[in-house]
């Protein structure tokens, strides 16, 4: 005989267990209308048809294994509970989580088990993730997701650590439009540099970093040791142009015709670069070093030589000259000081000043 070889019932004056042995596998034993199509192996079996209640629990040994089936309200079919074709592994730890060995429903512990015990929700992910993205909450039952949105802690955030760089990448809202990047160097020094607003600002601020023009740049700095950029040279502007450096720009003497020092000026940006456009400017003389005291007037005073425009329009020049430099930032400057007094030059800018070396006899012809 195949199929159903054995049917039974403990009895019992409730839930009854029907235990059936059947040389069909356990696949063919959930199909549809098994115990309709096995009614003449049944009524030969049990010299009679079955009385099936609709609370009977059913026990199948089957040709791959056994399992246990609920029977269906007409009494046709059975409906797998689980299903089991070995015994797998040691017995289960308290604690685990049971999970699905096959599609048939089979359970088994493969040692899932919670990070913590005492709590009491299961995080779930809310759809398909992407590898390497950052995970965050986007719910208060713990549901765990990548999607776009903002990600918070409440503490630090860091990327990379001591050995391992690490860094931040900001994108604007347009594709292919480049990244903002913060990245790290080394120091030999082990210190942490600290970009950090003002304490007092007023008012909501976007800071703009403007187009230096160039593949590397710096930032100026109002105070401290700026000796360590290699350039510093401000420009500011619709179409940025560079700004005149006091401590660029030179100012230097030398003997010319008699009674005469002929006086070199050239306007440099921060990088030490002549300028290349006409720039006003102002040289005095001084009595002191600090250039707080004018000198005494010269014997004829300033003229441009060469290089560049007066802009005394005639007026006598015995202790200062106001002038513009050349297309080029130059100018050549004549003083007449029969005296030859000694006295300081003072290069005087719109954005500062800068005191040349000291004017001796010997620098006058």
């Amino acid at each position: 005989m195949t199929g159903i070889t054995q049917i039974g019932r403990d009895l019992s004056p409730n839930v009854c267990i029907v235990r059936i042995v059947s040389t069909d596998t356990l696949s063919a034993v959930s199909a549809a209308n098994y115990i309709l199509n096995q009614a003449a192996n049944i009524e030969a079996i049990n010299s009679g048809a079955f009385d099936w209640l609709i609370s009977d629990f059913v026990l199948v040994y089957a040709s791959n294994g056994w399992g246990l089936f609920s029977i269906s309200s007409d009494f046709n079919s059975l409906t797998p509970f689980a299903f089991s074709t070995t015994v797998i592994g040691a017995p289960v730890v308290v604690g685990d989580f049971a999970v699905f060995q096959s599609t048939s429903g089979n359970l088994e512990d493969l040692g899932y088990l919670p990070s913590d015990a005492s709590k009491t929700n299961v995080v779930m992910a809310g759809s398909a993730v992407v590898v390497n993205h950052i995970a965050k909450f986007v719910d208060t039952a713990g549901t765990v997701d990548d999607t776009a949105g903002a990600a918070i802690n409440s503490g630090n955030i860091q990327a990379g650590l001591s050995g391992t760089a690490g860094t931040l990448i900001s994108f604007p809202a347009v594709a292919a439009n480049g990244s903002f990047i913060w990245a790290a160097v080394g120091n030999a020094g082990n210190f942490n540099a600290t970009v950090s607003p003002k304490s007092t600002l007023g008012q909501a601020t976007v800071y703009t970093i403007p187009d230096p023009g160039a593949a590397t740049a710096n930032f100026v700095l109002d105070a401290g040791n700026a000796t360590s950029l290699s350039v510093l040279n401000l420009k500011y502007g619709a179409t940025p142009v560079a700004q005149a450096d006091p401590a660029s720009c030179t100012i230097t003497a030398a003997a010319g015709a008699a009674n005469t020092a002929t006086v070199t000026i050239q306007l440099k940006d921060g990088s030490g670069t002549n300028l290349s456009r006409s720039m006003a400017f102002r040289v005095y003389a001084s009595s002191a070093a600090d250039g707080l005291t004018l000198a005494s007037a010269a014997s004829t005073g300033f003229s441009v030589a060469s290089g560049g425009l007066s802009l005394s329009n005639g007026t006598a020049v015995t202790t200062q000259i106001s002038a513009m430099s050349s297309a080029t930032g130059g100018c050549v400057l004549s003083l007449l000081d029969t005296g030859k007094q000694t006295s300081y030059l003072v290069l005087v800018l719109p954005n500062g000043n800068k005191i040349s070396a000291q004017l001796s006899s010997g620098s006058y012809g």
